[in-house]
């Protein structure tokens, strides 16, 4: 059984490159430009793979790899993006919100950045068609 499970990761992580370095910002973009490029999975699996705790959640990952599927087919490929805010919240916590703009309709995201020690790594990703993200929280 743990070799199954043991096997799982390594597949799951196998055909990757490494994770996404740098500013929160050049990890935002360099996510949605490998969606752009038809490259969604490999994008969530480069934007998790610095973060020790999504690695011990391949269902979330793979979850997260069918809704991005599901939205390619309802909305169109991504065409663009379109920044709507970047906040310092501290030290160590970066969000973005970003506008992926689909040919059909548009996808908002929200990036939580943390920065626990040199390197900053995604902590939270969330997205949705609903334009609630872009407002400023409270």
């Amino acid at each position: 059984m743990k070799l199954h499970i043991l096997l799982l990761v390594a597949i799951a992580f196998s055909g990757t490159s490494l994770a996404y370095e740098g500013s929160p910002t050049e990890q935002a973009e360099a996510f949605f430009a490998d969606i752009a490029a038809g490259k969604s999975n490999d994008a969530v699996d480069r934007l998790y793979a610095s973060n020790p705790a999504m690695q011990q959640k391949l269902q979330t990952i793979a979850l997260v790899k069918q809704q991005l599927s599901t939205i390619q087919t309802l909305f169109g490929s991504q065409i663009g993006t379109d920044t709507v805010r970047m906040e310092q919240i501290t030290d160590s916590i970066t969000r973005i919100v970003i506008v992926a703009k689909h040919e059909l309709h548009p996808v908002i995201w929200e990036l939580y950045f943390y920065r626990p020690q040199d390197k900053w790594i995604v902590s939270q990703a969330l997205f949705n068609d609903q334009f609630q993200l872009l407002g400023a929280k409270k």
